[in-house]
C-alpha cells in the first residue's frame, strides 16, 4: 500500500511540473519555446503590429502591452509583402526599368557607313524631280561622293557629310527640255568618299520631243495703219477693226503645251509681246490665237509665236502682217 501511495505522488508531480507554474497548459501540440495567443487563435499577420511597423493599430484592437507579438509556428508560411509586385519579384526574369515587349537593336556598324534609301528611280513622263535620302548607318560621320552626270541631269545632295543616324535628301533633277528625246537610261554611283556603303543609282525617265507646230495664219493677211476711218465695206462689218489682224497657231504636243507666245516687230522697229488664248483643242492638237494691231506706220509687222511645252521644249514659227495706207 505504501508503495502505491508513493508511485501516485511521484505521477503528480511530473504533471505538476509539465503544466508549468502557472497552472495552464497550451494548445496540443504547440512547439517547445513558442507563445500563442491566450485566445487560441492566431491574429491577422498582415496587420499585426510586428509585420507592419508605423501602421496604426485597427480601432478595438489589444495593444502589445496587453497581448505580446504573434509568433509563427515553425515551418509556417508567410504571406509576401503587399508593397512588392509580382512583375518586380526576381522570379519574373525582368529588370526594373525594361521594356519586356523591345526587340533588340543591332549595333551600328562601326565607322562611317553610307545608306541609301532606293537604288532606282523612275521619273516616267511628266516627272522632272526626285528624292532619296542618304543614310549615316555607321558610328562615324560619312562624306558623300557622286559620280559623273550628263549635263541635263543633275544629282546633289542637300550636304556632303551626314552624320551618324541622319538622313539627307538627295535631289535628283532632269531637265527635259535639253535631254534627248526618247528614254533615258543612267546610272549614277553614289559612295562613300571616307568609308563604306553607297550604291549605284539608276535614273529611267521618257522624253517626250520638242512641240509641232502645224500652222501659222493671220487674217486678214493685209490690214490698214491706224487712224483711217471706218471702212465702207459692208463685207468688213460695221463694227470690223481694220486695223487689226488675228493670229492663229496650231500646234501638237504629246506631254502638253504650257504656253504660246507671240512677239511681233512694227514697221518702226518697235516689238510687243503678247500671250496667246487657248481655243479649240482635240487629243494631242491645241489652238491659241492673239490680235495683232497696226500703228499709224505702213510697212510690214514681222511676228514669231514660241511654243513651250510642259517639259520647257520649244518650237517657233513666223510670219507677217502688211500695213497699208488708209484706203482713198
Amino acid at each position: 500500500m505504501l508503495a502505491l501511495v508513493v508511485l501516485v505522488g511521484g505521477l503528480v508531480l511530473v504533471r505538476f511540473r509539465l503544466t508549468g507554474d502557472g497552472g495552464q497548459g497550451g494548445p496540443v501540440g504547440a512547439p517547445s519555446g513558442r507563445r500563442v495567443s491566450s485566445q487560441g487563435t492566431a491574429p491577422d499577420v498582415l496587420t499585426a503590429t510586428s509585420a507592419s511597423p508605423g501602421a496604426r493599430p485597427r480601432a478595438g484592437a489589444a495593444s502589445s502591452a496587453a497581448a505580446p507579438p504573434f509568433l509563427e509556428p515553425a515551418g509556417a508560411v508567410t504571406s509576401p509583402s503587399p508593397s512588392l509586385s509580382p512583375s518586380l519579384s526576381p522570379s519574373a526574369g525582368t529588370r526594373a526599368g525594361a521594356d519586356a515587349t523591345g526587340v533588340p537593336v543591332a549595333p551600328r556598324p562601326s565607322g562611317p557607313v553610307l545608306g541609301l534609301s532606293a537604288t532606282s528611280v523612275d521619273l516616267g513622263t511628266v516627272d522632272s524631280t526626285w528624292r532619296l535620302d542618304l543614310r549615316g548607318e555607321g558610328t562615324v560621320a560619312v562624306d558623300v561622293v557622286i559620280g559623273a552626270t550628263p549635263a541635263w541631269l543633275a544629282v546633289v545632295p542637300k550636304q556632303r557629310r551626314v552624320a551618324p543616324g541622319a538622313d539627307v535628301p538627295l535631289v535628283i533633277t532632269l531637265d527635259r527640255g535639253t535631254a534627248p528625246a526618247g528614254p533615258v537610261d543612267v546610272t549614277v554611283p553614289v559612295g562613300a568618299e571616307n568609308g563604306v556603303g553607297g550604291a549605284d543609282v539608276r535614273i529611267t525617265a521618257s522624253v517626250d520631243g520638242s512641240p509641232r507646230i502645224a500652222a501659222v495664219t493671220n487674217v486678214p493677211e493685209a490690214v490698214v495703219r491706224a487712224g483711217c476711218p471706218p471702212s465702207p465695206s459692208p463685207a468688213a462689218g460695221a463694227d470690223a477693226d481694220a486695223s487689226r489682224s488675228t493670229v492663229t497657231v496650231t500646234a501638237e504636243d504629246g506631254t502638253g503645251i504650257f504656253a504660246v507666245q507671240l512677239i511681233a516687230t512694227l514697221p518702226d522697229g518697235q516689238t510687243r509681246n503678247a500671250v496667246m488664248t487657248l481655243g479649240p483643242q482635240s487629243g494631242d492638237r491645241s489652238t491659241w490665237t492673239a490680235p495683232l494691231a497696226a500703228t499709224r506706220d505702213t510697212g510690214t509687222i514681222t511676228f514669231t509665236a514660241t511654243v513651250t511645252d510642259l517639259n520647257n521644249r520649244r518650237a517657233q514659227a513666223s510670219g507677217s502682217l502688211a500695213v497699208l495706207p488708209c484706203p482713198a
